[in-house]
Parts: structure tokens; C-alpha cells; sequence
């Protein structure tokens, strides 16, 4: 009788351990999810026909990554963890004390260990202060503005072991842009000044009422009185939250949105799928002037309300900022938003903005610099343009760059280590010489 138990037990075990692999047989493999990316399918061969000598590694992680039950079991160890002990079992995710779930990934941003250099916050700057200098002189208002943090706007809802460090990558970076007269939308003040809370509590993000608040901060800016944030709104049960969603991936619990109950009278004038579309375009009859704005995850729910007050708009969420849009789209306002814990993405990504003719006596007291540089196809990123970048010595902290060529002087975009210049495609990039300021 007992060999009879053994027997079964070994068999349950063995028809378990056989489910997940039989269960992707038949079902298919598991969703990605949340901000997973899809395991590829294994091949044999690669694309020149020869043979695929990583093969059985592909394969273990497509296994890994798409066996049967595995979203479920996931989101069932999260909650063990989550009710149990009061802990997170994905380093993506943390649980705050009452609940709130805050991204892991921005705590290094707003604990100081991934501060900027004091050379990359002047560089963050000055590239700023190059595009909108550009987009006013093609008769275009231009606006920066940064979303904080939900560790920013509200800590005490945050683990208690996560410390918030003064002279964050924001505030030094606000520091500066006023000494390179950057128009900057400060949006801490009018979120910490709110009397409720506007950020979702399972979400990275501001929620639709937190978007409104953001639009009319941004429209007084811009010189027109907009009143979003006065509503009246209507509580939407509908949101399920990014970091919610990567901590439990097969939850079903949602939070409150907001619908503008006015409603929005804009149309889509390009081929519209979701909020998280690269490009966006609108039209409102009822509204006039031109916007181009650079957007990232946070006007998911502002850009309705900017598309409401524009005749026309086209939102980009590339992260290389096209100003030689402004012309094709006519834009009598540019307005770039970027998430606090994603600022150095201004050196990253340079914009692409025609570098900016200067006086030759910019030079004087300049140092030559060597520098290896590096020419794009003509034409290839911007019409009538070349791409030039190169590398940089060891330069002051708020050392401009200059490309001298074919007896123009230009200015480039700066960066740590490195620069880049949209010149006309005509001029001799080969006798180009580089200069930085002392």
C-alpha cells in the first residue's frame, strides 16, 4: 500500500512539473508583462543561413520567460510577499507604507547616487537654452518643464528606508537655466501647494486632475489663461497602474481617472492607436495657434488637454528633440516636458537644431581642442544638414563649444566628453576645428 502512495505522488509530481512546459504546448506561450519585452522565438539558423550556436540558450530563456501559468504564479508570490512581509518581491517595484507603489529604479535619482555632474547640468542647460534660442528665432515661444517625481512630491508616502537628497538633478538644473534664460514651467510649486493628492497611488504618474494642473501652469506660461483643473471631473473606475501591473501581472484591481467632463473637442488628424502613439496630431477649430511639444510617459494624460487648446498640434515622443520641425508645423509655441529621473537624457539624446552662426570673436581667449570627429551622411537626420559630432578634452565646467569651418563659426550642443553640430551640408567638414572656452 505504501509503494502504492509512493507511486501516486511520484506521478502527481511528475504531471505537475510537466504542466507548464504541455500547458505552452497548447495555449501558447504567456504574455509579456507589463514593460517586458516579448521572449523571441528561438531559431536554428541566423538570418545568413548558418547555424545558430545560441540556440539552446534562446531557447532556455524563451522557456523561462513564456511557460505556461508563469504571469500567475508571479503575481501570486508578489502578493505572499506584499501581505506576508510587507515587501517587494520585483526590484522594479517598492511598497511604500500605506500601499503606494513607487518605481525602484528612481531611487538612485533622488538619493543622489546617480546626481549629474556639475558639467552635465551646464551642458543640460545650455542645449536648452541653443533650442529655444532657435525655435524664437523662427518666431516661435519655447517652454521647458519637468514633472517631479512622486518620491519628490510626496515622500511620506514612500518606504521609510528611501531618503530623498537635497540638490537634486531638478533643482540644480533649475538653478541654471535661469542664468541661461531658459523659460522654465516650474510645476513643484503648484503640485506641493494642492491640497490633494494628483499622482495615482499605483501608478508612476500623475493622474488626469494632476495633468490639468500641469496644462494651465504651462498655458499661463505660454500668455493664455486656461482653467482645466477647475473641471468639473467625473471619477472613472478604469486605470490599472504601470508599477501595479509589473508587480501583479494577472491583478484585476483598478484606480480612479478623471473624465474632463467639458469634453474634448479636438480631432485626431493622423492614424491614432493609444496615448503612447510616437507621433500625435490635432486639430481644434474652436482654438488657434500652432504647438509642437516633446512629451514623454506623463502627457499620456496631458496631451489632451494641450490638443484642446492649440488649432493645431503635433506631440513627439522621440527622445531626439526634432526643432527643424518648427518650420514644417509653423509652431507659434515649442514645449518640451521631460520626467525628472530621465534629465540626462538632454546629453543622451542630442536635439536635433541647426547650430547657431557666431561672432568670430567668440573664439577669442578660446582653446583649440583635438578632437575625434565623426560626419553623418549629409542629409541623412535633418534636410540641408550634416551631423558632426566629436569627442572633448577635459573642459571647465561651463565651457561652450565652438566649430570653426570654412570662416563661420558655429556653436554646438555641449555635452561631458563630447559635442554635436547640425551644420548646412555645403560647408568643408573636413577642415572643421574645434574650440572650447576657458
Amino acid at each position: 500500500m505504501k509503494k502504492i502512495g509512493y507511486v501516486l505522488f511520484a506521478a502527481v509530481f511528475f504531471l505537475a512539473c510537466l504542466v507548464p512546459s504541455v500547458g505552452m504546448l497548447v495555449a501558447g506561450p504567456a504574455p509579456a508583462a507589463a514593460n517586458e519585452i516579448p521572449a523571441a522565438v528561438p531559431r536554428l539558423t541566423k538570418m545568413d543561413g548558418s547555424f545558430n550556436k545560441n540556440v539552446l540558450s534562446e531557447l532556455q530563456n524563451y522557456v523561462a520567460n513564456s511557460f505556461f501559468g508563469r504571469l500567475e504564479g508571479v503575481t501570486a508570490w508578489d502578493r505572499l510577499c506584499a501581505d506576508g512581509f510587507a515587501t517587494s518581491a520585483n526590484d522594479d517595484v517598492l511598497i511604500g507604507p500605506d500601499g503606494w507603489l513607487f518605481y525602484g529604479a528612481a531611487v538612485n535619482d533622488i538619493s543622489g547616487a546617480n546626481q549629474m555632474t556639475d558639467r552635465q547640468i551646464w551642458c543640460a542647460a545650455r542645449s536648452l537654452a541653443l533650442m529655444q534660442e532657435y525655435a524664437e528665432s523662427r518666431g516661435a515661444d519655447f517652454l521647458f518643464t519637468v514633472p517631479c517625481g512622486k518620491y519628490t512630491l510626496y515622500p511620506e508616502h514612500a518606504p521609510g528606508y528611501v531618503t530623498v537628497a537635497e540638490g537634486s538633478n531638478r533643482e540644480r538644473l533649475e538653478e541654471v537655466l535661469g542664468s541661461q534664460g531658459v523659460n522654465y514651467v516650474n510645476l513643484y510649486e503648484p503640485f506641493v501647494q494642492a491640497d490633494e493628492e494628483l499622482y495615482w497611488h499605483w501608478d508612476s504618474h500623475w493622474h488626469s486632475r494632476g495633468a490639468a494642473l500641469a496644462a494651465d501652469a504651462i498655458m499661463q506660461a505660454a500668455g493664455r489663461e486656461t482653467d482645466y483643473f477647475a473641471g468639473p471631473f467625473t471619477p472613472v473606475y478604469d486605470h490599472t497602474g504601470d508599477l501595479y501591473e509589473m508587480l501583479y501581472p494577472t491583478g484585476t484591481l483598478v484606480e480612479a481617472d478623471y473624465s474632463w467632463d467639458p469634453g474634448f473637442t479636438f480631432d485626431y488628424t493622423s492614424p491614432f492607436r493609444s496615448a503612447d502613439d510616437i507621433i500625435i496630431e490635432t486639430e481644434n477649430q474652436s482654438a488657434s495657434g500652432s504647438l509642437l511639444m516633446f512629451r514623454d510617459s506623463s502627457g499620456r494624460s496631458l496631451y489632451p488637454y494641450m490638443a484642446q487648446s492649440f488649432g493645431k498640434a503635433y506631440f513627439s515622443r522621440q527622445n531626439n528633440y526634432r526643432l527643424d520641425y518648427v518650420d514644417q508645423q509653423a509652431a507659434s509655441l515649442v514645449v518640451i516636458e521631460l520626467a525628472e529621473r530621465t534629465l540626462p537624457y538632454l546629453l543622451q539624446y542630442p536635439a536635433v537644431v541647426p547650430a547657431p552662426v557666431r561672432d568670430g570673436t567668440v573664439l577669442e581667449g578660446a582653446t583649440a581642442a583635438d578632437s575625434e570627429l565623426t560626419a553623418e551622411e549629409p542629409g541623412l537626420t535633418a534636410e540641408g544638414y550634416v551631423k558632426l559630432t566629436g569627442t572633448l578634452p577635459e573642459t571647465a565646467v561651463d565651457a561652450a563649444v565652438y566649430v570653426a569651418v570654412d570662416g563661420t563659426v558655429y556653436e554646438a550642443l555641449p555635452g561631458e566628453g563630447s559635442f554635436t553640430a547640425y551644420l548646412p551640408d555645403n560647408v568643408d567638414i573636413s577642415n572643421a576645428q574645434i574650440y572650447v572656452t576657458d
